[in-house]
């Protein structure tokens, strides 16, 4: 009996799938006391259907084009570059998830073109391993591929399309309407284990052909309005700065819940001096999601990153252009290349006046990490000055960055930090550093006084706690506002994230007019608060202690950290009326996201 030989290709490539999904598993292990057997198979099944999908099309369409063309070396070689490229691609989504704590999509090709200038050689160096193993892998391949039997040119077509009809009904998932596709995981796969179903190719493609489109639950859903009227008297003309940390996870600081040490000894000191917020949330998981959300108001509540989209250049309601008509001057630091990660042509859009990067700063030669652009603590010194130049009232933006992988410092400080547990434990206490001369010289300078800093972080980085791996937790940051002549030191519990500091900024300098605005101020305190976040597929609420998660329409999770800090026990099921109003909210805030971005 003839053997179709596309079956043969479906094989090999699916075996190549599902070990690289198993080295993905085992270098990305999950972080949980209770392992289920059920759980993992269920994952491994439905990732095993999501292979299936681009094994489909990919394979279907070398191997007929290699009949029809009758060129059979296509075949063997069109296999060998799918392959290949799967293989280096997901070796890349295991060492990236490590850090962003989701799977790779679309942006990671918009991040590596020309958007940053760090050097190939520091991948090479830094992975070094890893490429050693894609080579292997890839020689292993090459000689498998070779050894393929060839396409039989007398019983083909009617074996080939009786196995390409019976794929292609696997590979959309049965007999149905729509097509099985990678947001379904949250249908059949415990929400912990998502991560651990997708098939990094396809979530590529998904995430390409899929930008900012509103999901389905949302269309009966009405908004609600978005007016934030912040007039009570005359405008108070404040000084703003605002410090963005790479990295820097709650986990890293005092605010970590005592659980483990800290590396901020720096940043520790100012909290008994601020305005603290204790359940302070990033909206996003990477630095391209910080910067909308934290100077315009836009949080990360789909697949893909605002700052990667076409609407990322219309003007929307950013805190640059507000306060512009407010009379104040704005800036903005970052000592990497000028077009790392877009900001400064987002920013730029959004009424930012001067941008300074790498280009603008006088010692490149001398302060270069060689890596990402200026260490941190040069750099900080050199913005100082800047700052001190602009006209008042001004606002700025300064974001670090030698906190960023591969955690390099200057020789001459390496010794003066401990080693910590994780590499990046030393380069977080050199930010600490660098944020501490950085006030050592400005509290010297005469708009000091007049003058509010708001520091935080743009996302987590590695951590070692499971609490701060949960699907709330890494979100968590420090978020505060140091300002001891204006405000009195204070500590604030309720849930805030990046998108509140916008209204916050409004709120404090009176802004006479009203704006459309998604967060709210710290200070408004009229009724609960949450958090909301798009990860792995599914929209989740953090209120409180309370984190709840859907799919749409289905509650996947349901946490309570005040007795269940790891997130081990999910209470789905057991309280209806406080997960409906959950669903609730969350429908809302995403409703209000899309329409927000219609808008403006």
């Amino acid at each position: 009996m003839y053997f179709p030989t596309i079956l043969v290709d479906y094989i090999l490539t699916l075996s190549v799938f599902t070990a690289l999904r198993i080295s993905f598993i085992l270098l990305n292990p999950l972080e949980t006391l209770h392992h289920s057997s059920h759980l993992w198979l269920t994952a491994f099944f439905f990732g095993l259907r999501l292979d299936l999908i681009i094994t489909f099309y990919v394979v279907s369409i070398i191997h007929l084009t290699a009949k029809l063309t009758r060129l059979p070396f296509i075949r063997k070689a069109g296999l060998f570059v799918f392959l290949t490229i799967a293989i280096i691609f997901s070796f890349i989504d295991t060492h990236y998830y490590k850090f962003a704590k989701e799977r790779i999509g679309y942006e990671l090709f918009w991040q590596l073109s020309g958007n940053n200038n760090i050097p190939l050689t520091t991948y090479f160096s830094g992975y070094w391993l890893s490429i050693i193993l894609i080579l292997l892998t890839g020689i292993v391949l090459f000689f498998t591929i070779k050894k393929l039997p060839s396409i039989n040119k007398k019983h083909y077509w009617v074996p080939t399309i009786l196995a390409l009809c019976v794929t292609f009904i696997l590979a959309r998932g049965g007999i149905r309407l729509k097509p099985i596709r990678t947001a379904d995981a949250t249908l059949y796969v415990s929400p912990e284990y998502i991560p651990y179903s997708n098939n990094t190719l396809l979530n590529i493609i998904e995430s390409w052909s899929n930008p900012m489109i509103a999901p389905e639950f949302i269309k009966d859903n009405p908004t609600t309005s978005l007016t934030k009227n912040f007039s009570a008297d005359t405008l108070a003309t404040y000084n703003f700065v605002i410090i963005v940390l790479e990295s820097f996870g709650k986990e890293y600081t005092g605010l970590n819940r005592g659980f483990t040490h800290t590396y901020t000894p720096f940043l520790n000191s100012l909290f008994s001096k601020s305005i603290v917020c204790h359940n302070a949330y990033a909206n996003g998981l990477k630095s391209v999601d910080a910067v909308p959300a934290i100077f315009a108001g836009i949080p990360k509540l789909g697949p893909s990153s605002f700052i990667n989209s076409s609407k990322s250049i219309s003007k929307n309601s950013s805190l640059f252009l507000h306060l512009k008509e407010l009379n104040y001057t704005s800036s903005f630091f970052h000592g990497a290349d000028n077009n790392s990660m877009g900001f400064r042509s987002f920013l730029l859009s959004q009424g930012l006046d001067q941008y300074y990067g790498i280009n603008e700063y006088p010692n490149k030669k001398t302060d270069y990490d060689g890596h990402w652009g200026i260490f941190d603590q040069p750099y900080f010194d050199y913005v100082a000055d800047i700052i001190s130049e602009q006209k008042q009232p001004f606002i700025s933006g300064i974001f670090s960055l030698s906190s960023h992988h591969p955690y390099v410092l200057p020789d001459s400080l390496t010794r003066k930090f401990i080693k910590g547990d994780i590499p990046i434990h030393r380069s977080v206490q050199y930010t600490d550093f660098a944020l501490q001369t950085f006030f050592e010289k400005v509290k010297t300078k005469p708009w000091f006084d007049n003058t509010i800093f708001i520091i935080t972080a743009d996302h987590s980085g590695e951590n070692l706690l499971h609490s701060y791996r949960t699907p709330s937790g890494k979100y968590e940051v420090p978020m505060i506002l140091y300002a001891p002549t204006i405000f009195e030191p204070n500590n604030f519990r309720n849930t805030v994230s990046h998108i509140d500091i916008p209204p916050t900024i409004l709120d404090i300098v009176n802004s006479p007019k009203p704006i459309n605005l998604l967060g709210e101020s710290i200070f408004n305190n009229s009724k609960p608060r949450s958090v909301f976040h798009y990860d792995n597929n599914t929209y989740h609420s953090t209120q409180d202690s309370i984190n709840i998660g859907i799919n749409g329409k289905d509650v996947l999770f349901h946490y309570n950290k005040s007795n269940d800090i790891n997130c081990l026990i999910n209470l789905s099921g057991t309280d209806t009326a406080t997960e409906q109003e959950f669903t609730q909210n969350i429908k809302q805030s995403v409703a209000n996201y899309y329409y927000f971005l219609s808008k403006d």
